[in-house]
């Protein structure tokens, strides 16, 4: 039986032995390559904000994506969140993920590969290199916490409904915060168990031992209550004024002295009585579509159409992009007009960069003669992989247009077009024009371009 995106917050979790680490917090689930914990804690970090906003794969395979883009060297991961529409799936090395038939690796990647496999899913597995993949029949589990394994399984269908022997997490995750999660000492808690000396072969397989949570400190026992003259008989028919009992204090931190209430002084004056100082009126900023360019600064003129409300558009568009107004019903008149800005790229750092002049892409673009004229404007592309080109690629205005073209880098212009699985690579010095929601990769680094035009 195949599993839905309701089946998967409560599915089993079967972990396998290996050099790695796994976390499963909520509905998210995580293979690291690495037991140190330091490389290990910000990758952690991310699962459990994910979990704490609800545990989105959209959410999920963002944040790593950006780690990954900024960072030096991964350790390998696979990470799985349930997302509206079917289970996301982040890949980054050579972990390998296996859905039903379906084989997710980075091993074959430039950089991570992330997938969305549509509900319902079949069984999944999760291999580290090396490691070997977890015995779906396995009488262990991982229901929450952080454990050393190399792989692990989620049965299809398999809730957790049978009598299964919880592995024991060596971090409870709820409720801790994320500095906690992985301490110093955490590093020696899961190291592997020693082997025990040989012995006579038993009549049995034995199941791998796993670590053992060291159990918790037991709470301070009750102070002995005081016996007084009521002692022994019912306080019923005594006139006592009622005392309610002092808060104690947490044990070993006394509470703070009490602090005296402040004295603010204040005055009330009339606003009649207050000078009537000169306030210069805020600027009064146009409509940017509207804008004249100043002189100086030429930009260049298109074909294009007005809507009611005056505000020059694409004629392709069925909208105005500034208003919103439905233009299928006015009669299109084409006239020149400037080009306003067509959208703008937003960079995986969260950097923002609006589209109304031409830009270089590329590790030092601005050293480019052609940024230095004022042709272009310089974009710069820093990544630590060494994979991008002092300039890699180019944007350029054309028309309504926003076209992509590879400068002929050396390591390629990557771009994912929407409702399209995969990444394409662009030919050596060939032209893309973006749509809405078009993704470039150079390197490690991603960028998006976006618009606010309504759809042709």
């Amino acid at each position: 039986m195949k599993q839905s995106a309701e089946d998967w917050a409560r599915a089993t979790v079967v972990p396998g032995a290996g050099e790695g680490t796994l976390a499963r917090v909520g509905p998210v689930v995580l293979l690291v390559g690495s037991t140190d914990a330091e490389v290990v804690r910000p990758y952690v970090d991310h699962a459990l904000m994910v979990a704490a906003n609800g545990g989105q794969g959209r959410q999920l395979v963002r944040g790593y994506a950006l780690m990954l883009s900024t960072g030096e060297q991964s350790p390998g991961l696979a990470a799985l969140a349930p997302h509206d529409t079917g289970l996301a799936v982040f890949v980054d090395g050579d972990a390998v993920v296996m859905v039903g038939d379906q084989r997710i690796s980075g091993a074959d990647s430039l950089a991570w590969v992330e997938k969305l496999v549509p509900w319902p899913v079949d069984e999944v597995t999760v291999t580290l290199p090396g490691a070997s993949p977890a015995d779906p029949g396995s009488s262990f589990r991982l229901d929450g916490g952080v454990i050393q394994a190399g792989s692990f399984v989620v049965p299809a269908g398999d809730t957790g409904s049978g009598a299964m022997m919880m592995a024991a997490p060596q971090i409870d995750t709820m409720g801790v915060p994320a500095e906690e999660l992985l301490k110093d000492d955490t590093a020696d808690d899961m190291e592997p168990v020693p082997a025990a000396p040989p012995a006579a072969a038993p009549a049995t397989p034995v199941d791998p031992v796993w670590p053992e949570t060291p159990a918790p400190p037991a709470p301070p026992a009750p102070e002995p209550v005081m016996a007084d003259d009521h002692a022994g008989h019912d306080h019923a028919g005594h006139d006592h004024p009622h005392q309610p009992a002092a808060p104690a204090a947490p044990a070993g931190r006394p509470l703070p002295p009490p602090q005296a209430d402040e004295r603010v002084e204040f005055q009330s004056v009339l606003i009649n009585d207050l000078d009537d100082d000169d306030f210069a009126p805020l600027p009064i900023v146009d409509d940017p579509s509207v804008i004249e360019a100043t002189p100086g600064t030429p930009r260049e003129e298109v074909r294009g159409v007005y809507c009611k409300n005056r505000h020059f558009n694409d004629p392709r568009q069925l909208f105005c992009a500034i208003c919103g107004i439905n233009m299928v019903q006015q009669t299109p008149v084409l006239v020149n007009g400037v080009r306003p800005p067509l959208g703008v790229v937003v960079l995986d750092d969260g950097s923002v960069f609006q589209l109304d002049t031409p830009y270089l892409l590329g590790r030092d673009p601005n050293a480019d003669e052609r940024v230095q004229a004022g042709d272009f404007r310089g974009l710069p592309i820093i990544d630590q992989s060494n994979q991008v080109s002092r300039v890699h690629a180019r944007l350029e205005l054309r028309g309504w247009d926003v076209v992509l073209i590879d400068n002929s880098s050396t390591n390629g212009t990557f771009i994912h077009v929407p409702k399209t699985p995969d990444w394409q690579r662009l030919p050596s010095g060939a032209e893309h024009v973006l749509v809405q929601g078009t993704r470039i990769r150079i390197g490690h680094r991603t960028l998006a371009y976006n618009t606010h035009a309504g759809g042709a």
